[in-house]
């Protein structure tokens, strides 16, 4: 069921203390340049630790971080109703019961993106087997140990070539005739031999390491291409999410994110809570009265923690905003929360 009750996330024994909104979605609208302002109050904030207690409860919710919202709604009626909505994709789907599902065109870029995510991830794994290739292991191992072992020829060498010159003095203090040429064309021979020594020494070292940095020059130079291509995929898919997701605001106005946001937009822009709950408000004639949203699931983003509420991201949903609000009332935003029994949450799973 799309429109949930609010008792399906609040406790019905105990009331919530009625205080002013704790933050403000918003944005100005497009024609008119009037800002709008949907508010995250008490009770929003209520219902989204419900929907975190009841995600709690399934560990599927918990193996990849993720945005979530609830909206509290009025119905033509008069009865209020949560609907709630996860961005992106919830374990590789984007559909999924109970949900708010993908705004005009969800639907096409999902299939885009699940192709390019197979594309991006086939590249990843191309990227790795190139990084972990056992010749680079080698190359590293092998180049320190010749440059140990030159170093150590180096260091004899030098000390040949000291001896060699003491001996020449030595010899042109205490040798005469051929005695002195004898014993001159020895040390010559020695300090030639040593210079042979070094020069068959790099040989045998290019002749090992060469092959091996070849192989590394080879897989770096895919790498580059790799991720030239990762780079061509990520773009060309947020062009085809701006041309297909078709945002609707409470004025009954539809527009493409491409006509949107010409300048561009971050990939999964379409995709933000927002974005879905407030076209689906909008297109099935729910007034929005609250909002708010959290992260639920582990995170690769330093800046995000579980269970913890968030506004909205300046580079997707904020851009949005205004468009989305256009057509509510004008005093929409300075509304108070209506007089109804106020409830808490069925359990906080973060305390």
């Amino acid at each position: 069921m799309m429109l949930n009750k609010l008792s399906d996330f609040l406790n019905p024994n105990s009331g919530i203390a009625s205080t002013p909104p704790s933050y403000y979605y918003k944005g100005r609208c497009l024609q008119m340049g009037e800002l709008l302002r949907l508010p995250r109050t008490p009770i929003a904030e209520a219902i989204a630790y419900g929907l975190m207690w009841q995600l709690s409860q399934n560990e599927l919710y918990a193996r990849e971080g993720k945005m979530y919202r609830i909206l509290l709604v009025e119905l033509p009626n008069g009865e209020q109703r949560v609907i709630k909505a996860f961005s992106g994709l919830s374990n590789g789907f984007s559909v999924v019961k109970g949900w708010v599902y993908p705004i005009v065109g969800g639907e096409e870029v999902a299939l885009a993106e699940a192709f390019s995510l197979a594309e991006l991830e086939t590249i990843k794994q191309e990227i790795i087997t190139l990084k972990q290739l056992p010749e680079r292991e080698q190359y590293q191992r092998l180049s320190a140990e010749f440059k140990q072992q030159l170093e150590l020829i180096n260091s004899r060498h030098s000390v040949s070539k000291k001896q060699r010159q003491e001996k020449r003095q030595q010899y042109h203090q205490t040798l005469i005739g051929e005695n002195l040429e004898i014993a001159l064309t020895q040390l010559e021979t020695e300090s030639r031999q040593q210079g042979i020594e070094r020069k068959y020494f790099k040989l045998r070292q290019n002749e090992i390491l060469q092959p091996l940095q070849q192989i590394r020059t080879t897989s770096d130079t895919r790498i580059r291409e790799l991720k030239q291509k990762r780079k061509e995929i990520s773009s060309l898919l947020q062009i085809q999410m701006h041309a297909a997701y078709s945002l609707t605001s409470f004025d009954g106005q539809s527009l493409s994110l491409q006509e949107l946001l010409a300048g561009g937009t971050p990939t999964g822009t379409g995709e933000c809570c927002a974005s879905k709950f407030l076209t689906y408000a909008a297109t099935h004639k729910l007034k929005p009265l609250a909002m708010a949203e959290f992260w639920w699931g582990e995170s690769s983003v330093q800046d995000k923690v579980q269970g913890e509420l968030y506004g909205a991201c300046a580079e997707r949903c904020q851009a949005l905003i205004g468009f989305l609000l256009s057509g509510l009332k004008s005093n929409f935003a300075n509304e108070k929360e209506n007089n109804i029994i106020i409830l808490r949450p069925m359990a906080n799973c973060c305390e």
